[in-house]
């Protein structure tokens, strides 16, 4: 029998004779009747048939073996089988009976097929494994296709067996092995030499019969020794003539497949020749050979006795030998050579070179090595060198040495290949000049970098040696490492197909004609459009065939170029298009997709699994998971700004509802208000995108980091998936806070093994999700984006499910009776609770990432990420680098350090400098009243060695200058219509008006901004102020804290005038008087005057005039994420678009600003026409950046 729906089904014969029923799964067995057995009954039908229920999985085949209580009795019987769906039934052995298989409604129509699994790399078999280096790290990817509407949960197990004739041997899994999801991740070293089978087994969760098995085969192989006779393998050393010379293979070669290297189990011959003779391109001799001492190529033909000039470790082990002090000519160059096989294995070879220059003087060995060692591969005489990346050395003494006077790097190149295998080598004359600290870096340090462009630019050179001088107060010493161009992979012919689709579309590309298809590595795929400011990057595989979902970029359709990046096995990389496909958003499934997850966030539905990304998402691999979450947000992102520039020309204002991108411009905004219906789809839009989001998120923090491909293409992902900064819910933002994080360590971990390319390119996305993250968790906070339905929902269940702690720093006893505004307060203290957690995470996303760039940076050099989510620069320097330096990633945007600075740190050290900037301020951890909602946020540090920021202050007489912009779409605040033509005052001579500039923590400062416009712009003006009380200026009294001309000839272009008081001056002050006089033409206006001139006579206004006046702030952020403002100066170049800061210390800070509250007036003014006049005016400001929205009019009363 078998079935085709999971459930219950009761089994019960109908017979005249005694009869026992008993239940085997698929077989039965007569001579082992334990085996498959489920269960078994005898009289529970009617005392003599039997009646029992059982479990059945869907698609089970099972065997109902029925017996008569009598050996030699048989009767015909029938058997009913009730359950979910129709039985199919059917003879097992030929018998004389009658079976009657009845079935009930089905309450459950679900259907499901067992898992069809598809392995990668493609297809191998115990005859022909795939084949791996045991130093490779190395993965199996499985692309899982399940179909079933009830659920598309799966459970992955791998099994690894060794394999002879047969693979029946399972081996323990090592612990690093994780063999419970669908990509299996072997390390290095962790496999043996051998054959093995790799089993992916899938079974489904709900019916565990549904299950398949698929393997692949390996085989792990040496990957072969690197015979070096000096340390690092250092290709050329210099050595006095009076010392003794080692040559030691036995402790200096790598054995990659070993953590260390077994010196016993090898052979060595060592070989000498005088390098450049005449003879040099004789064959070799043995060092040890009865010949060597009379060959006139020998290396030691010059010795009169018979004494042999070297010695070996021992007579059992020559793993290294030694050359007598003397032995060696003077200003000549040497050529040695071991050549080393295996005792047991013969055909395991390995061949080591070494020049050696002898001079006159003592002199130290300099080892040079590669700071990335795997983009430097030993290939006998050279290092092979990928030319698509930069050759980062370092170097250093073997022995403790003497004092260093200096370090000088040379470079040298070959044009042709000598035919007597010795090179002429020039000098490369443009390491210091023309080319210093653009192509080289660290021409006087230990460490020298050269940059790809050398390679890029001289094609034609293959040859290439890189020489370090070091020079001592007693000695020189030199060596130098050689390496050879490494010809990039041949592209191959890659085409793509269909030529069009849409963003569910599957792509086709393949590769025919792969030449050198054993060197290749693998391929990594890339799409560029049209209004992508970067590629993205859709996956890497090791087949020359590749699926991939593409998306859109900013046209509708859009062509589409897919970028192949060839790998061979030395990381040397050949990159090539397809032809330019066009493709168009699939917005049914889209839309389909959207209103699927959310309709099951709210009743766990089922219908969830018939959805085409869904599906992908829930059966495939990390690759495809990623292509659909950067394809899917590539959508959400262009809906999500068409929703936004929408939602502005209809009343919403941009700075509630977005924070601009840096670089971008303003959003053409509507004076009109919105509509509740308005809002109400706004809402509902942002939600389901919101939804949409987390649901994605939650799928891509499943996949593994297992390689540097594979968290680059998860980084690229989540940057695109936290773009939209207002559709992400605090989960997402935890989440996604989370994976960057362990993304950056990982980047962190494998900084010594991967290119300075692929970390930029790592460094870069990652430093947006983090940016992106860190904006979205502060916008509900700074009110510039709205709370979410699911964020609201979580609170209002903890509200519900939980008493309100009267303790808690959230609750509120006056709150009890307002659920509504409990609900708001405890949002708000949801959100800061987890802005507080993304903050410290970004922090160390932000140190794990300037670790892992500093391996690749050397003095002078740079990294920048330069998008519309973050600038960041990294920069390695001197301490005297830092004097008058000036970095501007905008027009807008500027950090400049004095000429003098106050550190701990010498001249000479070497630091580290990081520079970042993010378009949305932090909100202050204690919510202290800080205005910083419309500003960006601007960093500088300088890190030691160890990554430790190093205090760097300076005076007030040199402070750091920071320029701060806003967000451009910041409203300005109109300017408010004075008309005081029509005021009268006989004993006035200003008029006076009185503004509020208390400060609700008063620590913190800030300036204060009078801007006039006079109707009649050739008008000129006295202005006197004081804080905590009216001014008083005529000729009897003069009390007040300052003054200014208005003068028509110094008016700004945009016709307004300009008063500023900084922070300074104001600190400690609640209140601040203004009183203004406009000067006739018999009362001159002079700029440069310095004495204040004095009236008698009333004040008379002949024209009207503008006011608008608001104050602004600098604040630097404190370790415990609140903002400060001490040691901080506002600069005179604030205005409505910056703020200028002066700071005595280096920091992370930001800009403020807000209107000043406008109080009643002071003083008694009588209208021209002397009858009453009130006046309201209404405080207009940003209700995102003003703390107090206040009504304040003034007063005329006549006397």
């Amino acid at each position: 029998m078998n079935t085709s729906t999971a459930g219950n089904y009761s089994f019960q014969s109908k017979g005249t004779t005694d009869i026992y029923g008993y239940l085997y799964n698929k077989t039965f067995t007569p001579n082992n009747t334990s085996l498959n057995f489920i269960t078994q009954d005898d009289d529970s039908g009617d005392g003599t048939n039997f009646k029992f229920n059982a479990n059945m999985f869907a698609f089970q085949s099972a065997v109902l073996v029925v017996t008569t209580y009598s050996v030699s009795r048989t009767a015909a019987f029938k058997v009913i089988i009730d359950g979910p769906a129709r039985v199919s039934c059917g003879p097992y052995v030929s018998m004389p009976l009658a079976i009657t298989c009845r079935t009930s409604t089905p309450n459950n129509t679900a259907a499901c097929s067992a898992p069809i699994i598809t392995l990668m790399p493609g297809s191998s078999s115990l005859e022909k494994p795939l084949q791996f280096r045991r130093s490779q790290d190395f993965y199996i990817n499985a692309n899982i296709n399940r179909s079933c509407v009830t659920s598309l949960g799966a459970v992955s197990n791998w099994a690894i067996s060794i394999c002879n004739t047969e693979c029946r041997s399972p081996i323990s899994i090592h612990h690093s092995i994780i063999r419970t999801v669908n990509e299996l991740y072997v390390p290095a070293k962790t496999l043996e030499y051998g054959i093995y089978e790799l089993k992916l087994t899938v079974t489904m969760v709900e019916f565990p019969i549904l299950s398949t098995s698929v393997a692949s085969y390996i085989k792990i192989n040496p990957s072969g020794i690197t015979a070096v006779l000096v340390p690092l393998g250092t290709s050329m050393i210099t050595h006095g003539h009076e010392q003794t010379l080692t040559l030691d293979p036995g402790t200096y070669s790598k054995d990659p497949d070993s953590d260390v290297f077994n010196a016993t189990q090898w052979n060595y011959t060592y070989y000498c020749r005088i390098y450049g003779s005449p003879n040099s391109s004789e064959s070799w001799i043995p060092i040890d050979h009865n010949e060597t001492l009379r060959h006139s190529s020998s290396c030691f033909s010059n010795q009169s006795s018979d004494v042999k000039p070297w010695y070996y470790r021992s007579n059992e082990s020559r793993s290294s030998i030694t050359i007598l002090a003397y032995s060696l000519a003077t200003n000549q160059t040497y050529q040695f050579m071991v050549t080393m096989d295996h005792i047991h294995n013969t055909s395991l070879q390995a061949t080591g070179y070494a020049l050696v220059i002898v001079e006159n003087n003592r002199s130290q060995v300099i080892a040079i090595g590669c700071v990335i060692s795997t983009m430097c591969s030993h290939n006998l005489e050279f290092q092979d060198i990928n030319p698509s990346t930069q050759v980062a050395l370092f170097s250093r003494p073997v022995n403790k040495s003497a004092s260093l006077i200096n370090i000088t790097w040379n470079v040298y190149y070959v044009l042709t290949n000598s035919s007597t295998n010795v090179q002429n080598w020039t000098l490369f004359t443009h390491t210091v000049g023309k080319y210093r600290d653009t192509w080289f870096f660290g021409n006087n340090t230990s460490n020298f970098t050269a940059s790809k462009q050398l390679f890029q630019e001289h094609p034609n050179i293959t040859l290439w040696r890189f020489e370090v001088i070091y020079t001592f107060k007693q000695e020189i010493s030199l060596s130098a490492l050689n390496f050879k161009i490494k010809k990039p992979p041949q592209p191959g012919n890659w085409s793509i197909a269909p030529p069009n689709g849409t963003t569910s579309t599957k792509f086709i590309l393949s590769c025919e004609d792969q030449p050198d298809i054993d060197e290749i590595k693998d391929y990594s795929f890339f799409a560029w459009t049209a209004g992508l400011r970067e590629r993205l990057m859709l996956g890497v595989t090791t087949a020359q065939t590749f699926e991939v979902l593409l998306p859109v970029g900013d046209r509708n359709p859009s062509s589409v170029i897919v970028i192949v990046q060839v790998r061979d096995k030395l990381n040397c990389i050949t990159e090539t298009n397809t032809t330019a496909v066009s493709v168009t958003s699939e917005y049914t499934h889209i839309t389909s997709f959207i209103d699927i997850i959310k309709t099951t966030s709210n009743n766990n539905g089922i219908a969830i699994h018939m959805n085409p990304l869904v599906q992908l998402l829930e059966n495939s691999n990390p690759d495809v998971i990623a292509q659909v979450v950067t394809t899917v947000s590539q959508v959400f992102n262009q809906l999500n700004t068409e929703i936004i520039e929408s939602a502005v020309k209809i009343g919403i204002p941009a700075e509630t509802v977005s924070v601009s991108s840096l670089g971008s411009r303003t959003i053409n905004a509507s004076s009109e208000s919105p509509s509740d219906s308005t809002l109400i789809q706004y809402m509902q839009q942002l939600n389901n995108h919101a939804t949409a989001r987390e649901y994605l998120m939650k799928k891509i923090n499943n996949s593994q980091i297992i390689t540097s491909d594979n968290f680059l293409l998860q980084a690229s992902s989540l940057a695109q998936l936290t773009q939209a900064t207002n559709q992400l819910t605090r989960s997402t933002c935890l989440i996604a806070s989370s994976k960057c994080l362990a993304l950056a360590l990982a980047l962190k971990d494998m900084n010594n093994t991967i290119s300075f390319e692929d970390t930029q390119m790592a460094a870069d996305h990652i430093m947006q999700c983090a940016t992106n993250v860190l904006s979205a968790i502060n916008m509900p906070l700074q009110q510039r984006g709205k709370a979410l339905d699911i964020d609201l929902a979580d609170t209002t269940a903890k509200v519900d499910k939980a008493a309100v702690d009267l303790e808690s720093n959230w609750a509120d006893i006056n709150l009890l009776n307002n659920k509504d505004k409990l609900i708001y307060e405890r949002n708000i203290y949801e959100q800061n609770l987890i802005a507080n957690t993304i903050a410290n995470q970004a922090n160390e996303t932000m140190v794990a990432i300037t670790t892992a760039l500093k391996v690749h940076l050397n003095i002078h050099q740079s990294i920048t990420v330069n998008t519309t989510a973050v600038f960041a620069s990294w920069e390695t320097a001197l301490k005297t680098s830092l004097f008058n330096k000036t970095i501007q990633p905008f027009d807008s945007a500027k950090i400049h350090l004095p000429l003098t600075l106050n550190s701990n740190l010498s001249d000479s050290e070497v630091v580290s400098l990081r520079f970042v900037m993010q378009p949305l301020a932090l909100a202050s951890a204690t919510h202290s009243q800080v205005n910083t909602s419309m500003s960006t946020m601007i960093s500088f540090s300088v890190l030691d060695s160890n990554g430790t920021e190093i205090p760097i202050v300076t005076d007030d007489e040199h402070p750091i200058e920071i320029i701060i912009p806003r967000d451009p779409n910041f409203i300005i605040p109109p300017m408010i219509l004075h008309n005081v033509t029509k005021m009268y005052a006989p004993t006035q001579q200003f008029h006076f008006q009185t503004f509020n500039i208390t400060q609700s923590n008063e620590n913190l400062t800030v300036s204060l901004h009078f801007e006039m416009r006079p109707r009649n712009p050739s008008l000129n003006y006295l202005l006197i102020l004081k804080f905590d009380g009216q001014p008083h200026l005529n000729s009897t009294i003069k009390n007040i804290d300052d003054w200014s001309l208005l003068c028509s000839s110094n008016m700004s272009e945009d016709g307004i005038h300009k008063y500023f008081i900084n922070n300074n001056r104001s600190a400690a002050h609640q209140l601040v008087h203004f009183g203004l006089r406009e000067l006739n033409q018999t009362e001159p206006c002079w700029q440069n005057l310095s004495t204040i001139p004095v009236y008698d006579a009333p004040f008379n206004f002949s024209s009207d005039y503008e006011l608008r006046i608001y104050t602004s702030a600098c604040y630097y952020l404190d370790s415990n994420n609140n903002w400060q403002s001490d040691g901080i100066l506002v600069g005179s170049k604030t205005n409505h678009y910056q703020t200028q800061c002066f700071s005595t210390h280096l920091s992370t800070f930001t800009g403020s600003y807000a209107n000043a509250v406008n109080l009643i007036i002071e003083s008694s003014v009588v209208p021209a026409n002397d009858t009453i006049d009130i006046v309201y005016m209404n405080t207009l400001h940003s209700s995102n950046d003003c703390a107090n929205d206040s009504n304040a009019f003034i007063l005329a009363i006549s006397k």
